[in-house]
């Protein structure tokens, strides 16, 4: 769903909006949670797998299979994360800006035909690669004024230190890890020399509070934080 950087203007919000945590590793580690699910491209286990992406991808967001639905009340009953596993929360915070940025932004860019919509009123309806490409522009570009936009630092790799504060999981394997990180450094820092046609930038960065008010709703109805 919403792109690495996306994950992490949300969880920066988060932060800003609430008293989540304060020291700067606890922050970090919380941060990294929130990419953490999409790690799942990055490891062993599937790197060379011939699953359906949509299978990968199931087993790190607790979706139904084939589906992409993130129940990340599954998560928090398997798991039950408490505010001083700052990784953990980042993780389900990652489950819920999935599950709501899917309604709050992305549909809102298409008919029910698949077809997408541009700025200029005109329809996108050619193959599936064709809209796939068109998208991938256009989030390439939105996540470099959205990184500009909420000041997001390049993130550092793990230390040993913060990867003995990792729990156990059987969803997904650290050793993505830090592959992801650099990847969101690679998206976040690049400034693609590209004209938007589809995404609205003003719009994104509405939804990134709209979508953080949500979840520290969803957060403080878990106990996770305070109302």
């Amino acid at each position: 769903m919403p792109a690495a950087t996306i994950h992490r203007c949300v969880a920066k919000k988060i932060l800003e909006m609430t008293d989540l945590y304060t020291s700067d590793e606890d922050k970090y580690l919380f941060e990294v949670g929130c990419i953490a699910p999409d790690s799942w491209k990055n490891t062993e286990r599937f790197k060379n797998s011939t699953l359906p992406k949509k299978q990968k991808r199931c087993y790190s967001h607790f979706s139904p299979k084939d589906k992409y639905i993130e129940l990340y009340l599954d998560f928090y009953a398997k798991y039950n994360p408490k505010k001083d596993n700052p990784f953990m929360v980042g993780y389900l915070v990652h489950l819920m800006t999935d599950f709501f940025w899917r309604y709050l932004i992305f549909y809102n860019y298409f008919n029910k035909d698949g077809s997408i919509r541009l700025l200029n009123g005109r329809l996108v309806n050619g193959p599936h690669g064709v809209r796939k490409e068109l998208l991938k522009k256009e989030t390439m570009k939105i996540v470099t004024y959205l990184a500009k936009d909420y000041k997001l630092n390049e993130l550092r790799p793990l230390s040993n230190r913060e990867l003995s504060r990792l729990p156990v999981m059987d969803e997904i394997e650290f050793d993505g890890l830090n592959e992801a990180i650099d990847y969101d450094n690679f998206e976040s820092t690049n400034d693609f020399d590209y004209e938007l046609i589809v995404y609205k930038e003003l719009e994104f960065k509405n939804g990134i509070t709209k979508c953080s008010n949500i979840i520290i709703g969803e957060l403080a109805n878990l106990g996770i934080i305070d109302p």
